[in-house]
């Protein structure tokens, strides 16, 4: 099979995955109605089986996958790189934290021409699958070259995972002999400039609440300056109050809220989020952390400081307000270039 072919039957695919992005989608010319039922099903029972993944949710990560699956856009990203033939093996290991997260390296993946030994996050067993299968009734072939959970990683010429950090020290001594691209936590930023119009700080709520929070590009801490006041903020962000009845999401707000009034720690409660003033990245989850700064170049230095933490910067000419979650092919995760990393990886 030739990269074009490829890139013909993932585009097929799109208008398919868009479709399911809706909440009520239509028949698929090329995709089994079968299917199609399928995936409407696991879509409304993933709250269910997994508290985190509300339909929306499901549905936004959908609308994100089918963005990048046009003709145009796939030849465009791949076109730079070498394509393998489905020659070398690569094993991927994707988290599960969001909905579809690791959907991306499974594209890149089949972009430079590996065959793929996937293991899935228990947190995300379902909706990969679904779109394998797409994929394998558009040509049988792919049901040789993607394996989804064997029984354990063999055969492989190149692996890339994703973790908690402490996960990466055990997947870096046991791949060690292998080529490997590794993934830890990250989060992200949002730098304040104390005029945000009302509109912008809705939309930083979008980056801070999309996923619940759960998500590298989520924004979980904040940089504004000395004196500013969290008044406007917290207006602009009272849509979103609906996060608190999420049960996991309630819990985790009520048991941090204890947890620091307990302490005596001062926080900024409005009745769904906590903000705590902390240099500290990553907060528990339902919490931001904030501090000041008195120049903007403080803001600058502390972002140097922590780049190999930080996701995104929102709030930035390149991330704007609302968009953190909005990634495009090309923005890939931790900085590292996935498809040139996989082109070097057998050489």
């Amino acid at each position: 099979m030739t990269r074009q072919q490829l890139i013909t039957d993932l585009a097929t695919l799109g208008p398919w995955i868009e479709c399911l992005s809706s909440s009520d989608p239509a028949p698929s010319e090329v995709i089994s109605q079968e299917l199609t039922e399928a995936f409407k099903a696991i879509i409304t029972q993933e709250i269910n089986r997994n508290g985190w993944f509300e339909p929306q949710e499901v549905r936004n990560s959908l609308k994100g996958v089918s963005s990048w699956l046009h003709n145009a856009v796939l030849t465009s990203f791949s076109s730079p790189y070498a394509f393998q033939s489905f020659r070398p093996t690569l094993g991927l290991i994707l988290a599960g934290n969001i909905p579809l997260v690791g959907f991306h390296d499974i594209l890149c993946g089949l972009l430079s021409g590996y065959k793929l030994q996937i293991k899935l996050s228990s947190e995300d067993q379902q909706l990969i699958p679904l779109i394998i299968q797409g994929l394998i009734s558009l040509n049988p072939a792919y049901a040789e070259w993607i394996q989804i959970n064997p029984k354990k990683l063999s055969g492989f010429d190149a692996v890339i995972g994703t973790g908690s950090d402490s996960t990466l020290l055990h997947l870096k001594s046991y791949f060690k002999n292998k080529p490997h691209l590794l993934r830890g936590n990250r989060t992200s930023v949002a730098i304040l400039k104390g005029n945000e119009t009302p509109e912008e700080l809705h939309a930083l709520g979008k980056d801070i609440f999309q996923y619940f929070g759960r998500g590298c590009r989520n924004v979980t801490h904040l940089i504004v300056p000395e004196g500013y006041s969290f008044d406007a903020f917290f207006e602009a962000i009272l849509p979103f109050q609906s996060v608190i009845q999420n049960k996991k999401y309630g819990n985790n707000y009520d048991y941090n809220r204890a947890i620091h009034l307990l302490s005596n720690q001062d926080l900024l409660d409005n009745g769904f989020l906590l903000l705590m003033e902390s240099n500290a990245l990553h907060p528990p989850l339902a919490m931001i952390h904030y501090h000041t700064y008195s120049n903007i170049s403080q803001a600058i230095d502390y972002i140097a400081a922590n780049r190999d933490k930080i996701q995104c910067i929102s709030g930035t000419d390149l991330v704007k307000f609302g968009t953190t979650q909005e990634p495009s092919i090309d923005d890939f995760a931790d900085g590292i270039n996935t498809m040139e990393w996989l082109e070097h990886a057998l050489k």
